[in-house]
């Protein structure tokens, strides 16, 4: 292993120590420069639980306040984090645009936790994201700053369409199904979230990570259901967080767009 591979693999895990601390400070409306808390009860960590990692081979991955462990996603994305870092090294070497693709990524790291965990995209994390993506855009190697812009604006503008038309659909469906329904499948923060991801994919790159977001949303769904049908728990009109699938989406197109553009304007009829 390379000098620089070692590093930038720590400086994943420093990243992902971070997104962590942010993931649980951030949905309690706290700033990030509190002190980490457990994220059941809220009690401050000692200094070797500040890491996943390392609270749970000290062994102080037990909560003192409620006698409950550390969750293992602090782990996983401390694991994951690195092995993400590491990859996106390797495909863009040292460079400008090696840092853009990391901070985009830990921001869609970071929006999917919160919403799988408590269906928040917090305009805390998007609103300086979009302006780090919009000054981004001027830098990128892939796209011009126009494709980037453009794609902003068709990201803003298809969410919001589907954030508009979610609540009305919703209560159709839930009428037709004799069986009111409060939850809807997208809020607000889905809206800045596809505008995100359209400044970092660009005009086309938006529109398949849009397509590869339905797809994936739509396949989980079927997978939910499924299980549901098979354990005799289904349960009709539930939703599903859908940020996840946009970030899964927007990551696709991020750092594998122009190949995928390439191979869909090139194919055979």
């Amino acid at each position: 292993m390379s000098l620089e591979t070692l590093f930038y693999a720590v400086f994943g895990w420093v990243i992902g120590v971070l997104i962590n601390h942010a993931a649980d400070v951030l949905p309690r409306h706290k700033t990030l420069n509190s002190a980490p808390v457990c994220p059941r009860c809220g009690m401050l960590r000692a200094p070797l639980a500040w890491s996943g990692v390392i609270s749970y081979l000290s062994g102080y991955h037990i909560c003192l306040g409620c006698g409950r462990p550390l969750p293992l996603r602090s782990v996983l994305v401390e694991l994951a984090t690195p092995l993400l870092f590491v990859g996106l090294l390797w495909r863009y070497g040292l460079s400008a645009e090696l840092g853009l693709v990391s901070l985009y990524s830990a921001v869609l790291i970071l929006v999917t936790i919160t919403d799988l965990e408590h269906r928040l995209i917090q305009h805390a994390v998007m609103v300086p994201a979009l302006l780090i993506a919009l000054v981004g855009a001027f830098f990128s190697r892939n796209m011009t700053a126009r494709q980037a812009v453009l794609g902003g604006a068709v990201g803003l503008l298809l969410l919001y369409l589907m954030y508009l038309l979610a609540i009305p659909v919703s209560r159709l469906m839930g009428r037709l199904a004799g069986r009111p329904s409060e939850e809807v499948p997208f809020g607000f923060g889905d809206v800045t979230l596809g505008t995100f991801i359209g400044l970092t994919t660009g005009l086309p790159g938006v529109l398949l990570a849009l397509m590869i977001t339905i797809v994936s949303a739509g396949l989980a769904a079927a997978c939910i259901i499924l299980v549901q049908l098979a354990r005799r728990r289904y349960r009709p009109l539930a939703t599903i967080p859908y940020g996840p699938f946009l970030a899964l989406g927007g990551f696709i197109m991020m750092v594998y767009g122009p190949e995928i553009l390439s191979w869909y304007l090139h194919r055979g009829p």
